[in-house]
């Protein structure tokens, strides 16, 4: 008796159910992750070239309008960011997203990340 060659039935099934699952996947996380690298990119850049004494406000709206430039529009700023000035300017992101996955599936993807402008222009 031969040994069967090729796939069966159901190896080609598995396989597209995999590849179904990791499309579905990057398209519904993939813009998330990508904002948020972009948010990053923009908090590190403003931070390296603001001043030691700016005011948190002004930071604020700098980042609202980079935002904005940048295409992340669905972000309300004051709801992502905390901006303190005690001892040199820190910047915490956290927030969490909700995307629907698969019927009533969802992704909750938690970011958070604390800039700090000392280690920053240091170069850390």
């Amino acid at each position: 008796m031969r040994g069967q060659k090729g796939m069966s039935y159901w190896g080609i099934v598995a396989i597209l159910f995999i590849a179904f699952i990791s499309v579905q996947f990057t398209l519904a996380v993939g813009g998330v992750y990508l904002d948020d690298f972009t948010m990053n990119k923009i908090i590190t850049e403003r931070l390296k070239a603001a001043p030691t004494d700016s005011n948190p406000e002004a930071l604020m709206r700098e980042f609202s309008q980079q935002f904005d430039m940048n295409g992340i529009r669905d972000v309300k700023v004051s709801d992502y960011l905390t901006v303190t000035t005690d001892g040199g300017i820190e910047v915490v992101k956290q927030y969490e997203v909700r995307k629907n996955f698969i019927a009533n599936i969802d992704l909750v993807i938690h970011f958070k990340k604390i800039f700090d402008q000392k280690s920053i222009q240091a170069g850390n």
